[in-house]
């Protein structure tokens, strides 16, 4: 049905209905954006190209007889590859690859695999399957069966075989690229990011981006574990945790598109999803200017929700930079030197100002040190950023409601004085991460609604100067239920509206519209006029029924 609508549109703007090719370029954009990036690994050149794809499809109609979404994919792959050609950025792309014929391309990443692993390889992993797509899989892929053949086999309907087949190589891929990544030498991870570029024509886009971020470009930067929730609980074998609210702010916009006050998971809601829906934390505790959330409506009338939050904060004065002074301060059992800023008796005093004790528990009496402890530092924009030394493991929550605990009942000064002391490391954290326990899970009661992707990002820095935090989570849904007797009402050229009181027989209104004219337009502000035969003279009636 999409590829019925897309040529029929594209036909309608050959046919010369401009509007025609702004709905496929709307529908499309986006999605041929991401996959030019995906290639390229750069944002502002990739927009420059898919302009430049679409420019060439309006001048270049297909001669073929392919699909417009092949059509327009093909184009912007051998936009991207001409692009990395002539700036000489082809690294370990080879040729091979960039040369390879169009059917090669389109072809099914799970065919791409299967050719680099060996049938036992390929059991193995279709082991690891839900239940319900073992035997789906394995007679279609392995067996090499047809959907038909496959489907009298299960006793299913053939659009259900369909749907099980394409939910199940889905989940596959995902086993086959973690199953083989961690073995995989530096070429075999580029193959890897080829294979992912080419699942983006399929419409899975964010693989890509997140094996390029997790494994290739970010290989250098400190490993962090992302709690999905303020109020997850943090585990003794993991370190350097972190939390976000982006990921809370796009469960609860879906909450409301879908009208739930609860987003459960059919055959069981995961621990994740179940801390989403009991998170506290929403976009009222927010700076309206500091965050924002975009929904756009996906093929399948799903949501794709994008929450972003944005914060840049800078301390009331710049603290001392002790790196270019100290290079032999490490951090707790570590061997490395790491850079640090703060305080110390050759500061200005004016930094103090800073500086504000929350509380200060010494060890013992006999010592001046402290492990149990929490200051505030200030900052121009009057957002704070608070941090507590402890020895327990908690979750956020837990944290937090110590810290206010124990400010409350401190009886000590809360000015840090010209003697005190503050050192804190410089902290830099970029990373991203897919919410696996997620994916493909259909939630209750929302008529087929399926969650497709799940993914954070977040970088975060703080130094002498500062405090920069950037976060985005991005939710995907679709309707994957789509059988034999789904229905596209789209009256999207001819129809004739009919207006009848309940229980006539008759209508009291009739209206046939035949193209645009009398359409609402975007952007437009004058309302389609009625032409009145009777005040016109013959000559002038004539003249409009001819036209």
């Amino acid at each position: 049905m999409e590829k019925d609508l897309d040529k029929k549109l594209y036909n309608d703007y050959l046919d010369g209905q401009k509007e025609a090719f702004e709905f496929l370029y709307n529908k499309y954009k986006q999605r041929i954006q991401y996959f030019i990036f995906n290639i390229i690994k750069d944002y502002q050149k990739a927009e420059d190209i898919t302009q430049e794809a679409f420019i060439y499809v309006m001048q270049n109609p297909i001669k073929e007889n392919i699909s417009f979404k092949y059509y327009i994919y093909m184009i912007a792959k051998s936009r991207a590859i001409n692009y990395i050609n002539v700036e000489k950025r082809r690294t370990e792309i080879t040729e091979d690859y960039i040369y390879n014929s169009l059917e090669t391309t389109e072809k099914d990443v799970l065919d791409f695999i299967m050719k680099e692993e060996t049938k036992k390889e390929i059991i193995e992993a279709i082991d690891l399957l839900d239940e319900k797509y073992k035997n789906a899989i394995y007679l279609a892929k392995i067996e090499e069966l047809s959907y038909e053949e496959t489907s009298k086999i299960l006793g299913e309907t053939l659009q259900n075989t369909k749907n099980l087949i394409h939910r199940g190589k889905k989940q596959l891929r995902k086993i086959l690229l973690k199953k083989g990544f961690d073995d995989m030498n530096k070429v075999s991870k580029i193959f890897v990011i080829i294979i992912c570029t080419v699942v983006a024509l399929s419409g899975i886009a964010y693989g890509a981006t997140l094996i390029y971020n997790n494994y290739i470009k970010n290989n250098t930067n400190h490993k962090v574990t992302m709690n999905p929730t303020y109020q997850s609980t943090i585990s003794e074998n993991t370190i350097n945790n972190l939390w976000v609210g982006t990921l809370d702010l796009a469960w609860k916009d879906l909450q409301e598109k879908i009208g739930l006050s609860k987003i459960e998971i059919k055959g069981g809601t995961p621990q994740i999803a179940r801390n989403l829906n009991e998170s506290t934390f929403s976009k009222e505790m927010l700076d309206p200017n500091d965050y924002k959330i975009n929904v756009e409506r996906t093929v399948t009338d799903g949501y794709k929700i994008d929450a972003t939050l944005n914060k840049e904060l800078n301390f009331l004065e710049v603290f001392d930079n002790f790196s270019k002074d100290y290079t032999k301060w490490t951090f707790g059992d570590g061997k490395e030197y790491i850079k640090y800023f703060g305080i110390n008796n050759a500061s200005l005093e004016k930094m103090n100002k800073n500086v504000e004790i929350l509380f200060y528990n010494k060890i013992g009496n006999g010592t001046l040190f402290s492990n149990d402890m929490a200051i505030k530092l200030k900052t121009k924009e009057g957002d704070e950023i608070i941090l507590y030394r402890t020895d327990d493991e908690k979750s956020f929550n837990e944290y937090y409601e110590d810290v206010k605990n124990k400010s409350k009942n401190y009886k000590g000064s809360t000015e840090f004085s010209q003697d005190d002391e503050l050192r804190i490391p410089y902290v830099r954290v970029n990373g991203m991460v897919s919410y696996d326990e997620l994916y493909d899970k259909e939630i209750t009661d929302s008529k087929g609604l399926y969650i497709y992707d799940v993914i954070q990002n977040v970088n975060f820095s703080l130094n002498e100067k500062g405090c920069n935090l950037s976060s985005k989570a991005t939710m995907v849904t679709e309707y994957m239920g789509i059988g034999e007797d789904t229905k596209y009402c789209y009256f999207q050229d001819k129809f004739i509206i009919f207006m009848k009181e309940a229980n006539s027989d008759s209508p009291y209104f009739a209206l046939k519209v035949d193209n645009s004219d009398i359409l609402e337009k975007i952007e437009e502000t004058d309302e389609p006029k009625i032409i009145d035969n009777t005040m016109m003279a013959d000559s002038d009636r004539y003249n409009v029924q001819e036209r």
